[in-house]
């Protein structure tokens, strides 16, 4: 079951929401550009391939801008 690529607006919104936060769930991000959350893991799925964002596993899983959170010492 192909999805397609994820819609450029999408991943826009995802990128620059990720810019006022340190991390974020993919739910809130979802809740916070007001877009399905299948819409925004396709986008983080997309933009972590492109390695603009990373995902982080803290307890669960974080998406981040790529650099933003340091890694545990």
């Amino acid at each position: 079951m192909d999805k397609g690529p994820a819609d450029p607006k999408v991943k826009e919104a995802v990128l620059a929401y990720l810019d006022t936060v340190e991390k974020a769930k993919s739910k809130e991000i979802a809740k916070a550009i007001d877009v399905p959350k299948g819409a925004v893991d396709l986008a983080v799925k997309e933009l972590a391939a492109e390695d603009l964002v990373e995902y982080l596993y803290i307890t669960t899983t974080f998406v981040a801008l790529k650099g933003k959170v340091a890694p545990p010492e």
